[in-house]
């Protein structure tokens, strides 16, 4: 079974071993870029940045994290949103209903819009956001050299207003 919650300190070991999972998979993502657990700590003591979890309750383990990232005093309205799910567990809509519990945390917080990018050729990502109620809100291109794919992938620009 799942859970969906916010990120305590006693969860910043697993979420550093997921973070470690997917830099050994070369995923393309910001968390693969994590030196080490006291960068977990300061996201956790930072008023501007939300960590939100899917916990797999039969093992315990981290298995799809969701950071939201509070704009400085005059974009404090919205949120950056980063999010991955360990590669074992992809395809079971874990990182919809992890976005869904995300938004919903991030609405009751004040956050009016939750914006993210997306590479072009990352499929699954940009399908789950869309069906969160992502807007796809513009296009970065040739933003990224994909060395899996030989050529160059754009940045795909999604919002949502949160209510």
């Amino acid at each position: 079974m799942m859970e969906y919650r916010i990120a305590l300190f006693r969860d910043i070991e697993k979420i550093y071993q997921l973070f470690q999972e997917l830099k050994k998979e070369n995923a393309q993502v910001g968390f693969t870029r994590i030196e080490g657990l006291n960068e977990l700590e300061d996201w956790l003591e930072d008023d501007n940045i939300y960590l939100y979890l899917a916990v797999d309750t039969d093992n315990e383990e981290v298995v799809g994290v969701l950071r939201g990232k509070r704009g400085n005093s005059y974009k404090n309205h919205s949120a950056f949103m980063t999010a991955a799910v360990d590669k074992n567990y992809r395809g079971k809509n874990i990182g919809k209903e992890l976005t869904h519990y995300s938004l919903k945390q991030l609405a009751q917080e004040g956050v009016k819009i939750a914006r993210t990018y997306v590479y072009s050729n990352n499929k699954a990502s940009l399908n789950t956001l869309l069906a969160c109620g992502f807007t796809i809100s513009g296009t970065i291109h040739m933003h990224h050299f994909s060395e899996e794919a030989g050529h160059y992938v754009d940045d795909i620009i999604v919002h949502k207003i949160l209510k």
